[in-house]
């Protein structure tokens, strides 16, 4: 299916130059201020223009210290409600991150052992006593899952176009619980009704199962419902209020939240509350309960870039992680050269500068990118529409045509280095 495709891929990479900094005068760093809002700018006028794309926002810092915020568009079309620095957006799969960050900040004081603890069976982090809906796995390969291979993508689910995160409303029906089928219903479904893809370990495969996972060992290891947790470990710390977990429908966003416009092209699918309804793909096909830890937060650019200088020690708050804990974050699996994640984090370095990101996408109407780099430079944008195209068949060359456009041609701009493809 196109759509599974689709959010197979969305983690891309940005690479671009470094910039120096020194010491400036207040008359030069506002020179330099105004020249980078005018790149940025520019870029972000280039984007909407060439894309059908309602609204955006965008947040830059540099050492910990915001240097531009700007909203761009509209965050609500019917209104005219312009998208502001303010306003929160869905952030789809960079909620995976923050699901890595709070997962390293509860283990923190066992790792790394801890990374090798076996998630299933009678001594797991899910252990049978507490989750007798998990024991006795159809596949005894599950018993062999760590903690380590729900962070890097390595669990051996996601190896092929089914994505049960987006089956819900079947998912319901076989377990003949009430749809949408919950978190927890769809890791009980999995396990009884499923094999694993591959084995556990051996290759890399992007998975939102996984983190669905991830968010569970959350709740029990904290007793906390897995949005109070993440508030309490990761967003409070990092000053930031206004992250939440999403709603499914239009009309239960949040305050200042953007509305998420479809390609009006694109056919209204099944609802995945099994009514037999239909609608349009962002209100219809997606439940941010069970999607929680995988792709269910809401957030402004803003709040994305405080979260990832204070996981990094970067901003002026206190450093979510230990130095050991960041370094341990950033370190891929050197038995998978062609698995560029970390623990949550798309992992790169390019001319000389190590990178973090991490994208997010929700078919057809968010998407989202998330920056750090190791010069100081930090940066979010979050759009209200992803631009696939119709028919599908074009959407995947037409999609990365897009992301190259956000990922590279924003950096570009923010480090005021030309890069030939941005923009093509």
């Amino acid at each position: 299916m196109i759509f599974s495709q689709l959010r197979r891929m969305l983690p891309a990479v940005l690479g671009a130059a470094c910039i120096a900094a020194g010491a400036l005068s207040p008359a030069q760093a506002q020179s330099q201020d105004d020249a980078l809002a005018r790149r940025v700018d520019a870029q972000m006028e280039q984007l909407l223009g060439k894309y059908p794309i309602p609204g955006a926002s965008i947040a830059i810092a540099y050492k910990g210290e915001f240097v531009y915020q700007r909203g761009y568009g509209l965050a609500v079309t019917e209104t005219n409600t312009p998208a502001t620095p303010q306003t929160r957006f869905r952030i789809a799969s960079i909620s995976k991150p923050v699901t890595a960050v709070a997962v390293l900040k509860l283990f923190e004081d066992e790792l790394p052992q801890a990374l090798d603890r076996k998630v299933f069976g009678p001594d797991g982090l899910l252990p049978d006593a507490a989750y007798p809906d998990f024991a006795n796995p159809r596949d005894p390969r599950v018993l062999k899952v760590t903690l380590r291979d729900l962070l890097q993508h390595t669990s051996g689910w996601g190896a092929t176009d089914y994505d049960p995160q987006y089956d819900l409303a079947d998912i319901a029906r076989t377990m003949n619980v009430p749809a949408p089928a919950s978190a927890r219903n769809v890791i009980a479904f999995m396990l009884s009704q499923r094999s694993l893809d591959v084995p556990p370990g051996t290759e890399f495969h992007y998975s939102n199962f996984a983190y669905n996972i991830l968010g569970r060992i959350i709740e029990h290891k904290t007793g906390k419902p897995y949005e109070q947790a993440v508030q309490d470990l990761v967003f409070k710390p990092a000053d930031v209020d206004d992250a939440l977990v999403g709603a499914d429908r239009r009309v239960q966003r949040a305050a200042n939240e953007a509305v998420y416009y479809d390609d009006p092209r694109w056919p209204p699918v099944p609802d995945q509350d099994g009514s037999g309804a239909t609608g349009p793909e962002s209100y219809s096909s997606l439940h941010f309960q069970t999607m929680d830890a995988h792709g269910g937060w809401v957030a402004s650019a803003a709040d994305l870039v405080r979260f990832v200088d204070a996981a990094q020690g970067m901003s002026k708050t206190p450093a979510l992680l230990k130095p050991t804990t960041v370094a341990l974050m950033k370190h891929r699996n050197p038995a998978m050269p062609d698995n560029n994640n970390g623990l949550g984090w798309v992992v790169t370095k390019m001319d000389g500068v190590n990178i973090l990101s991490h994208s997010g996408a929700l078919t057809t109407g968010t998407y989202g990118y998330l920056q750090a780099r190791e010069d100081g430079w930090s940066w979010a944008v979050l759009f209200n529409r992803l631009p696939i195209p119709y028919p599908p068949e074009k959407a995947l060359t037409d999609l990365q045509a897009f992301q190259t456009a956000v990922q590279r041609g924003l950096m570009a701009a923010i480090i005021n280095k030309t890069d030939p493809e941005a923009g093509k």
